[in-house]
């Protein structure tokens, strides 16, 4: 039986590991073809490691399992030209583009007071800035398309206020007000454009923040999705935690 996507295209950023590579990997079960970026270098202002070359190549090897094509690149979502690059190279191979997922994020826990303008200014480039950098990068080629769905990461940050991720709530706020924008913008030429809501994520990112936090003695609440998969919970059950929740991160 076709998948739900059989046929299409999809640009997935931050795809080495973790959510990332989940979404390129589901994306590829219903039939889509990958075009897949990552940063594959260490941040100086994160504390855990990011998405190694192994990692990436062990997503090709996952998609390719799938018999999907993908296509794997390092890249920088910071760099604009870079990630426009990459989105044109893939298209030029793999025909045309249906799907953009701006996943690409890092993380850092720290009080207001301790936000360097380092943390802060890296924190804003890569969740926020690269997602418009992915938005512009794939637009022309989807409405060459005549149309498709822009999908972007954000958080349950990106809809409420969380103590100790002061630069990771503001990037992930600002890319609701940017997916809200772009979605008005694009509807006429037949692109969706959705924001997703994780809570906590089995991922590296995900884990350091959560070991932060309890260091800190800020412990949360016991939770049952510790270890639910890298995939992401609906904006509907995202607002309902906004009423009365323990505030968590993807």
């Amino acid at each position: 039986m076709a998948g739900r996507i059989a046929g299409k295209v999809a640009f997935v950023t931050g795809a080495a590991r973790g959510q990332g590579r989940s979404h390129a990997i589901r994306l590829a079960e219903e039939g889509a073809d990958i075009i897949a970026v990552d940063v594959l270098q260490d941040y100086e202002t994160v504390s855990y490691g990011m998405g190694t070359e192994q990692d990436l190549a062990d997503t090709v090897t996952a998609v390719a399992a799938l018999g999907r094509k993908i296509i794997a690149r390092k890249a920088d979502v910071r760099d604009a030209a870079a990630i426009r690059q990459v989105v044109d190279e893939g298209v030029g191979e793999l025909g045309k583009l249906d799907i953009a997922v701006a996943n690409a994020g890092i993380s850092t826990v720290q009080a207001w007071d301790e936000v360097t303008p380092a943390v802060w200014q890296d924190t804003i480039d890569t969740n926020l800035t690269g997602v418009w950098h992915t938005i512009v990068a794939a637009v022309p080629h989807l409405i060459g398309n005549d149309g498709g769905s822009i999908i972007c990461i954000s958080s349950t940050a990106g809809i409420k206020g969380l103590p100790f991720f002061a630069p990771y709530v503001a990037a992930k706020h600002g890319v609701v007000g940017l997916a809200k924008t772009m979605a008005n913008e694009l509807a006429r030429h037949n692109i969706r454009v959705n924001t997703v809501h994780p809570t906590g994520v089995n991922t590296p990112m995900g884990h350091q923040s959560r070991r932060v936090v309890l260091a800190a003695g800020q412990r949360p609440e016991p939770r049952s999705d510790l270890h639910e998969h890298a995939g992401c919970r609906p904006h509907r059950a995202a607002r309902r935690q906004q009423r009365g929740a323990v505030p968590r991160l993807r």
